[in-house]
């Protein structure tokens, strides 16, 4: 067979033509501690068997890649689940919510879950490790996979498979259990070197290395109000009976899924008139509700939903926009890369702002200021604002939870309340999705259909904005009073008719292309629905058009 040159990384290297992605890693396993994970070429990332036959360039990704990243964790959740079922065959595993830099586990054994049990599993995960055993891609016919789900009694792969309709399905695994194909992974589990398996509430976490410090796991943090969030939002997907994309398939394709969308939406409602309800319990004492969240979790639709069940209470709400004590642009940081940091809290104008707030929860009149977004600088007028008996002040902002926001108010004159969307449906029991994606899918369609942004603009800007979570967001949604999840069970089937479309006018020969085949690989797993039902009040109408709120 003939030699083929293969560009790696800038350096031309030679090849008996015919070799595996997988051996050239080998040849090329980078530089400790970022060792290859993965390679690209033409913008698609490549399975370690896939077979080099032509002259090419390729791109190594690492951990601090967000694809070696994904590669990573895909990778050790793999390792985890064969080793779970080499000391417990037959037991329920099932993946749940990302917390403290890992993926949340349940292990139904009958009995509590021990300390020795996690010890067991992470001296099984070692093993495997060090048995250095090859990630195996299965092709089976539809009905062949079917009799091994079957047999091996995953139930929840079985309702999924009925909605994929290609003859051959791919699965994937390092020993006898095999899951569906969710993208590539390490060529072995050799290259799965750091991880932790930590004890949490009445499950385990399965810890990775932070992206910064790729080879230290951090200490745990302990995240009691977003688990027990989470744990909110499944003990609703247990009350709806749709706890995984396959039940919630069997009814967008039998046509019941109208019931569903009626009930998920009625807890929302039900969720918000709660809050509403707590914020009129604290009395008079109460002058100000602070809303933060992460970009697309829906704080706007949920702050004039929130503003209705107050009046039922006969409260009130004045809105100030924290956007219009942004500073003008001259004077707005700037970035690592010399742009303008837009989601930095130096950004606004802080001592503005609590001078106003003071004035406010005094009873004065202010002069709140208008931003010009096109000029990047306040307007000449202003707007009066002033709180008179049964007002309450409602600020929604990324930054609202950060004390130095308010930090002129008594801790007892606020109500601080975190929003995102933080799904807990799982496409089945060992494959989560990441609440990021969702964030992700609703901002690609409500940035094509209000801003004329194509997929590739919005999943441009994407790392940019996760950035500033990370650094305004997260670290403060514990000193929440309240979280709001504002996920829907059902949404991903709606959102599948906008993002793929959205997401299909793409083509290869751009970067982003990578989270492109990314997205449209994930949003396969759904079956489809109209957005005829989804009332007008409910927070997908904010990203998909429809909506009975102005914006």
């Amino acid at each position: 067979m003939n030699n083929i040159t293969i560009t790696i990384d800038g350096k031309d290297q030679v090849y008996p033509g015919g070799v595996t992605v997988g051996a050239v890693m080998k040849k090329n396993p980078g530089k400790p501690p970022l060792l290859t994970l993965g390679v690209v070429l033409y913008n698609h990332l490549l399975d370690p068997d896939y077979l080099l036959n032509d002259n090419c360039e390729l791109r190594t990704v690492n951990y601090r890649d967000r694809e070696g990243f994904a590669i990573y964790r895909r990778s050790a959740t793999l390792i985890l689940i064969e080793a779970v079922h080499r000391l417990f065959p037959g037991q329920h595993l099932s993946i749940g919510q990302s917390l403290s830099n890992g993926y949340y586990f349940d292990l139904d054994l009958g009995r509590e879950l021990l300390k020795s049990d996690i010890t067991a599993i992470a001296g099984s995960i070692n093993d495997i490790i060090r048995e250095n055993l090859p990630f195996t891609k299965h092709y089976l016919h539809y009905q062949e996979a079917r009799t091994y789900f079957q047999e091996e009694g995953f139930i929840d792969k079985m309702n999924l498979l009925e909605c994929q309709h290609s003859s051959e399905v791919c699965l994937i695994g390092c020993g006898e259990i095999r899951e569906f194909y969710n993208g590539p992974v390490t060529p072995t589990t050799g290259q799965i070197t750091i991880f932790a398996v930590a004890p949490y509430e009445q499950g385990f976490i399965l810890r990775f290395p932070t992206w910064r410090k790729p080879t230290t796991i951090s200490p745990m943090r302990r995240e009691k109000k977003l688990f027990s969030a989470y744990q909110e939002t499944r003990d609703w997907n247990k009350i709806l009976s749709v706890e995984n994309v396959g039940q919630l398939n069997k009814l967008c394709v039998s046509g019941k899924v109208r019931n569903l969308i009626i009930v998920a939406e009625a807890l929302h409602s039900k969720k918000i008139a709660a809050i509403a309800d707590e914020i009129d319990g604290r009395g008079d004492s109460l002058k100000l509700i602070l809303i933060a969240g992460p970009s697309a979790s829906g704080k706007t639709t949920f702050a004039k939903r929130l503003s209705i069940q107050l009046r039922v209470n006969g409260l009130e709400p004045v809105i100030l926009s924290m956007d219009n004590y942004f500073r003008d642009r001259d004077d707005t940081p700037l970035d690592a890369a010399g742009e303008h940091d837009f989601e930095s809290l130096g950004a606004v104008d802080l001592e503005l702002f609590n001078h106003h707030l003071q004035r406010l929860i005094e009873g004065d009149l202010i002069e709140a200021p208008l931003f010009d977004f096109k000029t990047g600088s306040r307007k000449k007028i202003t707007l009066p604002i002033q709180l008179t008996p049964g007002k309450i002040l409602l600020i929604e902002g990324i930054h609202c939870l950060n004390g130095k926001v308010s930090s002129s108010i008594p801790t007892e004159y606020k109500f601080l309340i975190y929003i995102s969307a933080l799904t807990q449906l799982q496409v089945d029991d060992h494959t989560r999705i990441f609440t990021s994606d969702t964030r992700l899918l609703r901002r690609i369609v409500r940035d094509r259909i209000f801003r004329g942004w194509s997929a590739l603009d919005t999943i441009r800007r994407w790392p940019s904005v996760r950035r500033g979570e990370r650094r305004n967001i997260f670290p403060f949604q514990e000193n929440a009073d309240v979280f709001f999840n504002s996920a829907l069970i059902y949404e991903h089937s709606v959102l599948k008719n906008y993002a793929e479309l959205a997401l299909l006018d793409t083509t290869p020969d751009n970067p982003e292309y990578l989270e492109v085949e990314r997205l449209l690989l994930f949003l396969s797993w759904f079956a489809p629905i109209s957005e005829t039902d989804v009332p007008s009040t409910s927070i997908l109408r904010e990203f998909i058009g429809g909506s009975f709120f102005n914006y």
